[in-house]
């Protein structure tokens, strides 16, 4: 049997999982239009599912949630994107003449890999990229805006929460539940974080202009109400 580290993050996103199938479950009419394969047999099997691994793997999971660790973590998280957005919006305005330049460093600083995953509220996405940043803002890279004095704070800010997620390097890579989880539990609670995802990524499209929707499926904002 193997160890996994108590890690709240992980579990708040096991319990949005939850929470989003739910929803899932509550609208599959409409969103039946949109894949064959999702009907009410599916979206019932998929609420079992979570609530029997629930079950088998964690131990008062909403307590969990409550903790110092994890409310730390949630402000890491909501600084973080904050400041991801200021400095891509702010890179698209004073950079629009130079595209090529905008992609560069976009890649360069996990953008590409990890943005839009985070403002949707994958922690894991949250956490990447705040480490490739860190790893990846080298001085040369700095001076390309030297010239621009606001760039300077956007950046000590992000660098500092950066500094910040050390005691969650553990808490990521994939879900972790408290206590002991052998292979089979590992696989299963991570097909169920996969399932969610890609259920969470076609309906917030399919919802796109019904926004109360829209955030039933919206990692972030699911995680944010938890409590």
């Amino acid at each position: 049997m193997e160890h996994r580290q108590v890690c709240p993050t992980s579990v708040a996103t096991i319990l949005a999982c939850e929470k989003i199938a739910r929803s899932f479950r509550e609208n599959i009419y409409e969103l039946s239009r949109v894949r064959k394969e999702w009907d009410m047999l599916m979206a019932t099997s998929l609420n079992v599912w979570i609530t029997d691994t629930l079950e088998k793997y964690y131990h008062n999971p909403k307590e969990l949630i409550k903790s110092e660790k994890y409310h730390n973590w949630h402000e890491i998280m909501v600084a973080a994107l904050r400041c991801f957005s200021i400095l891509r919006a702010s890179i698209k305005v004073d950079f629009k003449k130079d595209e090529t330049f905008q992609r560069e460093v976009f890649e360069k600083l996990g953008y590409d890999d990890y943005y839009s995953d985070a403002k949707d509220g994958d922690q894991e996405s949250v956490f990447n990229l705040l480490k490739t940043f860190q790893e990846n803002l080298t001085p040369d890279l700095r001076k390309s805006f030297s010239d621009r004095t606001n760039y300077a704070d956007i950046f000590k800010r992000i660098l500092d929460n950066a500094e910040k997620t050390a005691p969650y390097a553990a808490c990521f890579g994939q879900i972790q539940a408290p206590g002991e989880i052998d292979i089979y539990g590992k696989r299963e609670v991570d097909e169920i974080y996969e399932t969610i995802k890609d259920i969470s990524r076609i309906a917030m499209a399919y919802f796109q202009f019904e926004p109360e929707k829209r955030d039933e499926f919206n990692f972030y904002k699911v995680i944010r109400n938890l409590e």
